[in-house]
């Protein structure tokens, strides 16, 4: 096996034969229902209340859904038709750019660290170890994309046969999407052009949210323009035996199947290329994921993200300081947001949001969308602030108490959060409405990003998981109570004063308390 002068050389007459790796996960499957100390009756049990609990939501979602396709196919004028021929241009690469940055940021196949070190380190066949995470992967795509058209295209009333079409060609979309991610896992630089193109659609769906949002400015007469989906909202007439919707559907149905089918396959084909570092770091992630869903923190289940993101990078080039104590800090700050700048483009694309819902005709529910999708984009902007909140130590380095710490790293996001609203107000319309936004925003994810780790100490509140912490509870909503505060006097139709009354100090109590410290 070995040479006097020469590297070690692997003889497979000197170990046995390598073993196939359905072997091994049968071998792994015997080890595990070894040790399980649960019945199979038990295990009936817990099957039976899933899904019993998956038929309750299911048979309830679905009804909803009925009747509000029912009511939205009720309407026959040319606002609504032009509606549904516009939310596909909207829906579709939201779709494809959530799931591509989704999947990208996750792996999208991954190992645990104990698969990577114990079997993909070994000479078996890796492509057969990860084949398994990769039809997980291929199955949730499917589901994804089945359910978002089902309730995207239904919602606006159309019609059955075209909502069946849409699901299968959003499916088939989708399934095409989480193939090239396991196509650009491979390599990190098609990892960063698929990226790259992920925001190319979320700009490509600002375009129509925008024509939506504007088009109450334009004459009734262009209200029949479509996009090239007219037939999404057709309803079809009975016939003898298939209808030609119906028969367009089966046509796609087969061709979108055979075509996923055959891009399934190939992919399949490619999975020994993936590095052992990008499927473990991968799995990872979804370790801390599984973590931070726990305990129900959402920032830390942000700081998992981040975490992983950094490493990925490795290093940066430093930069000089400038200025002492605050102004250092803010411009810190600044220039650890352009180090991610891909955080900056998502947060413009939110922008979608508001336009979107304001282009429905909605206008009582545009100022709670602009605000959830502001915090969604000003949120990922907090991790300085977070990081020393949670620091003891690093607080003390600084020579800042930590109240004046959370006033300047607030700076540079409340900047931003100044031109995202600016960017909205054609939408939200109001300026009482748009300065309470703003303000939602702002404190909200500063409360967040500040709060206290959850406590485990006091007493525990008996329920049918198990005993939980009563804090435990109150870590999701943390940063939502804030904005729906500020909002509340806009979501109740009250003066426009107590829109800048309430929400201005809600901001000055903020930032006057001194926070707590983990």
């Amino acid at each position: 096996m070995t040479t006097a002068d020469g590297p070690v050389v692997f003889d497979p007459a000197d170990f046995g034969a390598i073993p196939r790796s359905k072997e091994l996960r049968r071998w792994m499957r015997k080890v595990r229902r070894g040790k399980a100390d649960r019945t199979i009756w038990q295990q009936l049990e817990d099957i039976y209340v899933v899904a019993f609990a998956l038929a309750m939501l299911g048979a309830t979602g679905g009804n909803v859904l009925l009747k509000l396709n029912d009511r939205s196919a009720a309407c026959t004028t040319g606002s609504c038709s032009w509606l549904l021929d516009t939310v596909p241009w909207i829906l579709v690469p939201l779709l494809v750019s959530t799931l591509l940055r989704v999947l990208l940021s996750v792996g999208p196949v991954s190992a645990s660290r104990a698969t990577g070190f114990w079997l993909l380190a070994t000479p078996v066949d890796r492509a057969s170890l990860l084949r398994p995470s990769y039809r997980l992967v291929m199955i949730v795509s499917a589901i994804a994309g089945a359910v978002a058209a089902l309730v995207g295209f239904a919602l606006f009333g159309a019609a059955w046969s075209a909502v069946g079409e849409a699901a299968v060609l959003t499916t088939v979309l989708l399934i095409c999407t989480a193939c090239v991610t396991v196509w650009a896992q491979q390599t990190a630089g098609r990892t960063r052009g698929a990226l790259r193109v992920a925001d190319g659609f979320l700009v490509i769906a600002a375009i129509p949210a925008i024509v939506l949002a504007l088009r109450s400015t334009q004459d009734e007469s262009s209200s029949g323009v479509t996009l090239g989906l007219s037939a999404l909202g057709s309803h079809s007439v009975t016939e003898p035996f298939l209808t030609s919707d119906q028969i367009r559907l089966l046509v796609t149905g087969v061709i979108g199947l055979v075509l996923a089918v055959l891009l399934v396959v190939i992919t399949a084909r490619s999975l020994n290329r993936l590095s052992r570092t990008s499927v473990i770091a991968g799995g990872e992630l979804l370790a801390g994921m599984a973590g931070a869903a726990i305990t129900m923190d959402i920032s830390l289940l942000a700081d998992v993200v981040a975490g992983r993101h950094w490493r990925t990078v490795g290093r940066v080039h430093s930069r000089r300081g400038r200025g002492s104590l605050a102004q250092a800090v803010i411009y810190r700050e600044f220039l650890r947001i352009l180090r991610w700048p891909r955080r900056l483009i998502v947060g413009f694309g939110l922008l979608v949001v508001p336009y979107a819902v304001a282009g429905t005709g909605y206008d009582v529910l545009v100022p709670i969308a602009a605000g959830l999708a502001g915090f969604g984009a000003v949120r990922p902007l907090m991790d300085g602030l977070r990081s020393v909140c949670r620091s003891i130590g690093l607080v003390r380095a600084l020579g800042m108490t930590l109240r004046e710490l959370r006033v300047a790293m607030s700076v540079v996001p409340a900047l931003f959060v100044l031109v995202w609203v600016l960017l909205a107000y054609p939408a939200i319309g109001s300026p009482s409405a748009a300065f309470a936004v703003g303000v939602g925003i702002l404190t909200g994810v500063v409360r967040q990003a500040s709060a206290r780790p959850p406590s485990y100490s006091g007493p525990l509140v008996a329920s049918p998981m198990g005993a939980i912490p009563p804090g435990l509870f109150s870590q999701p909503i943390r940063g939502f109570d804030l904005l729906l505060l500020c909002l509340a006097p806009v979501l109740l139709g009250i003066n426009q004063r107590w829109a800048l009354i309430v929400p201005s100090f809600i901001l000055a109590v903020m930032f006057a308390v001194h926070p707590k410290q983990a």
